[in-house]
């Protein structure tokens, strides 16, 4: 039996359609689709003469290949008829590949290369067999009306030929013959579970009656009898091939009386005498036939019966028959051929009931299959909860619009995975979807379109505007993809005016979102989502499809979103309005999860469970896995500990080695040890058939058999009963241990279906692998899977790992320092990370721009010129004193302005220094890269970077100017600059591209001032960043921006306070320390001084104005209690003589206040008293004491001030005596304690500094006492005696 999919119907005797189906004698699809990509790309592109591939001569029944237009390609066609026009001829051509009839241009036709014609049509035409149509015949001489074969189909049969294929859900035909390009079947359809065959279907409407397949009319003569039995050509037609099943035995040159019964490849003998005694016994109780009408029937559909159910029956004559039909008249002849056809209508329904499945095989080709297997061909495997029957790409339930773009787009598909899910997402079901490629989001697009475009099963739902789909992504950057391939395939619907939602901190965002007017599908974030469902839940009470992409991803970085997700949807559903409209959870990852099962146990309705990676199937089968670590050496005596010798039920063992003198060893031992065992690989394939045999046998309780094979063995003998894997070599990769555990797929328990079988908890799975010192190398991946199970994992194993990754980690010394872990201290995976993770003092070491090195610490000024992210950029720092880039820059200027100086390079060399004139500035460049294919060229392009500004470009090779060496001879000063403290918010390791834009054209090209932080190789950590503008006429300075504020202010970033400590911690640990001499710096400062005496009017930065003081975690001071009337004080400081810590403190002034923010959190049994000069500040925060006594610049207003808690911080009001600015806030200064630079809020004239004051404009002051008052409470805490 084949599935075929009907392509195009005329009537019962002609259709076309395509044979589905995986087999091995079965046309792939994908060869087709390989075939036509080919046959485009050729007479698209190759072959540039048009001419060489016109036909010269165009003759109907010619083959050809030619542009169909509705198609939009190039498509194999046979010509049918040809016509005359003015300017051309026109052509009417089969398309044998589509079943179409296409008039085409002869300009459009072209000469079929024999290459493309290797394969077989995929159109092949069919026909019913023995079926032919009947018409009413009315004798007006006899007055009567009777029903006899006609030439044509009736219109009424041929359109309950076509409804009858449209209502079905499973179309197959049995071949029974060939006559030359047309296949003679019997077909079968599946509607409502129930198979009926079409043939007989027709004949019992009176559509269609039985003939015979030779002759119309029965001959019943000997001599037509014999000819028909006995001729069995050697040759057969070559289509036939297609069925290989039916040719495997051919017919007996001489049969003596008896009869053949063929039936699955065997062949019983049968004396003729039971046959006619079974026909007899059939027939006896009807009294309209005699028996020797019988006789005659027997030979007569027995001589020419076709091929039915996998059952041929073959009779010579008997002579009684012959004399038997010489009696009958013409009349008896019509009422006997009449009856015989309604008692064959039963025989043939009775053999379908009895053998509805005739062509599966009871053995397979041994040899046949070990060579598939070694070859590479396997069988892909699925488990599946729910039966699914997979669909191809002409039975997908997709539209066909949307068919014709995934074409058009070279959709090679439905892949495995999809071929299972497609179906049951088409019909609105809950499925969950585990695969090797569950991050592509054609796995769910593709059904969800298809379903949607209905549009029918919502009109219950209330009529107004709001999502009917929401697709959850686990970032931006996966968002954005899906919304542009929504963007592409939703033209293929109805409007859906899909919507990409990225939303931030800023409630005003939240808050006046709008949505597009009509749209239907929303892609998001979980953290997105549920910011918007604060503020517009009743926009979301149309949604009826929930989809998760990624979904193990989602669940592990935002699990509480997700269940917060899933409850709002579970109570959306259940409104009584609903209760008509669909409701859908699909859910599509990678790896099964206990979250996934969560997710299917309490939000889903009996889902549909798809999983292609078996590795991922066994954690949903529950498998118990066993890791047992040994040594290579030991193995043996391992494997048999690990053995069950008196299991207490029945056990089937598969032992897995990699090489077939392994596995006759491993054999001989287990067969040492008293256990019946037995052997399976590819140099003893003749024992295939008894090794399956045994292994099939029915176990008895106690007893125990083994298997020891090799992973090609794997897919012959299609074992699935196994309780037991051990892993006796180490699996080669993630498929091939998948494939291992599939084998005790019968055995899988899911914890959904769990609690339905006492005897499931003894009958549970198991895997064991021997992780010995050769495999060391697959420890992580080991440990990662087995953290994803209940499985125990071995203390051994955990310490193994960590000196693997320990030693992965010193082979990446020379690696690039891991990009997320230098912009935001943290890496995600280090375990899968290319990158070092570790200091390499030697790469390491601040590099020299000149004769002095990148500075450690420090203000420097510095110009981006190339932004990679919001916090990332390249530029140059600039030195006031002594600008070598200036002086060269200058210096090529005057070179290059004499025009025999402008040099093109004759011969370009990789990471060769060149010049390059752009925008009226002559540049220093490198080349990065050639293309191999244009070096030869007179023109070519080359990649090159800017080693002074850090960006790429491409340019032609004819623009690079030779550079002189003392030009060359200057350091590239390119440097890359990372804004400390700040994170993108959601946990995503990538800044959306909007904060990006917004940065960049804040920045680019502008000099800035910033303080360092820390310097590794080429790259300066700074924090804040600031540009200033100069008002000349004041001599002071604005400060217009702070970077970090205005990422913050646009609610895309977070405080990120562990960022520099987890730097620094990494730079202890590799005994890197910051160089205190030699370094270079823009602003030289003087700590003996006051502020003021190391500041310049015009370019120099206060350490109060960018309100960062360095960091001195070992610096002590002594803190005395000057406060005599303060017992409570006093007594604290007692306690607490010897050691106290000094609370870092930041500080703002509004015209009448002074406000102190402490930073401490969570802070118990604070106190502060205040004086008129003097405030005194303690608290307990865990084990330490922190203390601040603090004396004040002016005098205060003590009964007015206070101390309170805000967002766990203590903030401290002083209220000022007089109003004004202070120009300090402390008599002494105290590094403890700086200015509060991104909180200030003055009139223009009113300013805490001689020589900065601070913009108005841009103060966001919900944002930055948000910002601060989430900074960590312990960035610079001082030690005191």
């Amino acid at each position: 039996m084949i599935e075929v999919f009907i392509l195009k119907i005329e009537d019962p005797g002609c259709f076309w359609v395509i044979i589905k189906g995986c087999d091995t004698f079965l046309d792939h699809e994908t060869e087709y689709q390989k075939l036509n990509i080919e046959m485009n790309n050729f007479y698209n592109s190759v072959y540039k003469d048009v001419e060489k591939v016109k036909p010269l001569l165009l003759e109907e029944g010619q083959a050809c290949v030619v542009y169909c237009q509705e198609l939009k390609c190039w498509c194999r066609a046979v010509i049918k008829s040809i016509m005359s026009s003015a300017d051309h001829y026109l052509a009417e051509c089969f398309l044998v590949d589509f079943a179409r009839y296409v008039p085409v241009k002869s300009k459009n036709i072209r000469v079929a290369v024999e290459a493309f014609m290797q394969l077989p049509y995929r159109a092949k035409k069919f026909r019913l067999y023995c079926t032919k149509p009947v018409t009413l015949h009315i004798d007006f001489c006899e007055d009567n009306a009777e029903i006899v074969p006609a030439k044509k189909w009736d219109s009424a049969a041929i359109q309950y030929f076509q409804n009858i294929l449209k209502a079905t859900t499973q179309i197959e035909a049995k071949l029974c013959g060939v006559e030359e390009d047309i296949f003679d079947v019997y077909l079968y359809v599946t509607i409502k579970n129930e198979k009926v065959c079409v043939n007989d279907d027709l004949v019992a409407k009176n559509f269609a009656c039985y003939v015979t397949p030779k002759e119309k009319k029965i001959d019943c003569s000997e001599k037509s009898t014999t000819k028909s039995l006995e001729s069995s050509p050697d040759k057969i037609n070559p289509a036939l091939a297609l069925w290989p099943m039916l040719l495997q035995e051919k017919n007996p040159e001489k049969l003596e009386k008896g009869v053949i019964l063929q039936r699955n490849g065997l062949s019983l003998h049968f004396p003729s005498k039971k046959i006619s005694e079974k026909i007899e016994k059939i027939y006896k109780e009807k009294d309209c036939i005699s028996l020797k009408e019988i006789n005659k029937i027997t030979v007569a559909t027995s001589a020419y019966c076709p091929r039915k159910g996998g059952i041929t029956i073959y009779a010579e004559p008997d002579v009684q028959t012959e004399s038997s039909c010489q009696k009958l008249n013409e009349k008896q002849f019509k009422l006997t051929l009449k009856k015989k056809y309604d008692e064959k209508n039963g025989c043939v329904k009775l053999l379908q009931f009895l053998n509805p499945d005739p062509l599966k095989t009871d053995g397979i080709h041994d040899i046949q299959q070990l060579q598939k297997s070694k070859s590479g061909i396997l069988q892909p495997s699925v488990v599946l909860r729910n039966k699914i029957e997979p669909c191809s790409f002409e039975t997908a339930p997709l539209s066909v619009d949307l068919k014709k773009t995934l074409r058009k787009n070279k959709f090679l598909g439905p892949n495995h995975t999809e071929s299972y899910c497609w179906p049951p997402i088409a019909r609105g079901c809950d499925v969950v979807v585990v695969s090797h490629h569950g991050n592509d989001p054609l796995l769910y697009i593709p059904p969800m379109l298809t379903f949607l475009h209905t549009g029918g099963c919502y009109k219950s739902l209330p009529s107004r505007n709001g999502p009917l789909a929401v697709i959850v992504c686990p970032g931006w950057k996966k968002a954005q993809h899906i919304f542009e391939l929504l963007e592409e395939y939703g033209r293929c619907s109805r409007p859906l005016h899909p919507m990409l939602l990225i939303i931030g901190l800023n409630k005003e965002e939240a808050q006046n979102m709008k949505f597009q007017r009509g749209c239907e599908v929303i892609i998001t974030t979980p953290h997105s989502l549920l910011r918007l469902l604060k503020y517009h839940s009743l926009l979301f009470l149309r949604l009826c499809h929930l989809i998760f992409d990624e979904v193990e991803v989602l669940f592990s970085e935002a699990g509480e979103q997700m269940l917060t997700i899933l409850d709002y949807f579970k109570k959306t559903i259940i409104i009584e309005e609903r209760e008509s409209a669909p409701h859908q959870i699909v859910a599509v990852g990678a790896h099964w999860s206990k979250h996934i099962e969560l997710l299917t146990k309490e939000f889903m309705n009996d889902p549909y469970i798809v999983i292609t990676a078996m590795e991922e199937a066994a954690l949903y089968g529950n498998v118990q896995q066993v890791v047992q670590l040994c040594l290579d050496c030991e193995k043996t005596s391992t494997l048999l500990r690990m053995l069950e010798f008196s299991p207490s039920h029945a056990q089937k063992t598969l032992i897995f080695t990699g090489s077939v003198a392994e596995a006759e060893i491993v054999c001989k031992v287990v067969e040492s040890s008293s256990i019946f065992c037995l052997k399976m690989h590819t140099e003893i394939a003749a024992n295939f058939k008894n090794v399956l045999e045994q292994w099939k046998k029915k176990l008895s309780l106690g007893s125990h058999i083994v298997l020891v094979l090799t992973d090609d063995c794997i897919p012959p003998l299609a074992i699935t009963d196994a309780t037991c894997v051990i892993h006796f070599s180490f699996p080669g990769s993630p498929k091939i241990f998948g494939g291992r555990l599939y084998c005790m797929s019968d055995n899988f328990q899911s914890l959904i279906e769990q609690g339905t079988s006492s005897e499931q908890g003894n009958k549970k799975a198991k895997s064991i692998l021997l992780l010995t010192e050769r495999s060391a190398c697959c420890a992580v991946g080991v440990l990662r899977y087995l953290e994803r199970t209940d499985a125990k994992i071995p203390p051994e194993l955990c310490d193994f790992t960590a000196g693997v990754l320990e030693a992965k980690e010193d082979k990446k010394l020379r690696r690039p320092l891991c990009h997320y872990f230098k912009v935001s201290g943290f890496c995600k995976d280090k375990r899968i990370c290319p990158d070092r993770h570790h200091i390499n003092p030697e790469i390491d070491m601040p590099r020299k721009l000149t004769d002095q090195t990148l500075p450690t610490a420090g203000y420097i000024k510095i110009i981006p010129f190339y932004i990679m992210n919001a916090t990332n950029y390249f530029g140059r720092i600039i030195d006031k004193h002594e600008d070598l880039y200036a002086a060269l820059n200058v210096e090529m200027k005057e070179y290059f302005k004499e025009s025999n100086n402008k040099m093109s390079v004759e011969k370009v060399e990789k990471f060769a220094l060149y010049g390059l004139y752009e925008k009226a500035i002559f540049h220093r460049v490198q080349v990065l890269e050639m293309s191999p294919k244009e070096e030869n060229c007179v023109f070519f392009n080359v990649h090159i970077k800017f080693i002074d500004e850090g960006r790429t470009s491409d340019t032609k090779n004819h623009q690079l100017l030779y550079l002189p060496q003392r030009f060359q001879n200057l350091p590239p000063q390119a440097v890359e600059f990372i804004v400390c403290r700040v994170k993108p918010i959601d946990n995503e390791v990538e800044w959306n591209p909007k904060v990006t834009r917004y940065i960049h054209h804040k920045i680019i090209g502008k000099l800035h001032e910033a303080k360092v932080v820390l310097s590794l190789g080429n790259t300066v950590w700074i924090d804040p960043m600031v540009h200033l503008t100069k008002l000349s006429d004041l001599k002071t300075s604005v400060i217009e921006y702070n970077v970090r504020a205005e990422i913050l202010s646009m609610g895309m970033g977070t405080d990120n306070p562990e960022h520099i400590d987890q730097l620094k911690k990494l730079c202890q640990e590799g005994k890197m320390f910051p160089l205190q001499e030699n370094t270079f710096q823009t602003i030289t400062r003087e700590d003996t001084g006051g502020l003021q005496g190391s500041i310049s009017d015009d370019d120099k930065i206060s350490e109060n104005n960018i309100s960062l003081q360095v960091n001195k975690e070992n610096q002590k001071s002594e803190v005395i209690s000057e406060n005599s009337g303060d017992h409570c004080i006093k007594e604290t400081t007692q306690q607490q003589q010897q050691k106290s810590f000094h609370p870092e403190i930041k500080w703002f002034q509004k015209e009448d206040v002074v406000i102190l923010k402490i930073r401490l959190r969570n802070v118990k049994d604070q106190k502060c008293k205040f004086f008129r000069e003097r405030v005194v500040f303690s608290a307990w925060v865990g084990d330490k004491f922190y203390l601040a006594d603090m004396d004040l610049h002016a005098n205060i207003l003590k009964e007015e001030s206070k101390c309170l808690i805000k967002n766990e911080e203590p903030i401290i009001t002083l209220v000022k005596e007089k109003k004004g600015s202070w120009h300090n806030l402390l008599k002494k200064r105290n590094p403890n304690v700086s200015f509060d630079f991104d909180h200030w809020e003055e009139c223009e004239d009113i300013s805490p500094f001689s020589n900065v004051v601070c913009s108005r404009k841009v103060v966001n002051t919900d944002m930055q006492i948000n910002e601060d008052l989430d900074d960590s409470s312990e960035d610079s805490e001082t030690d005191s005696e």
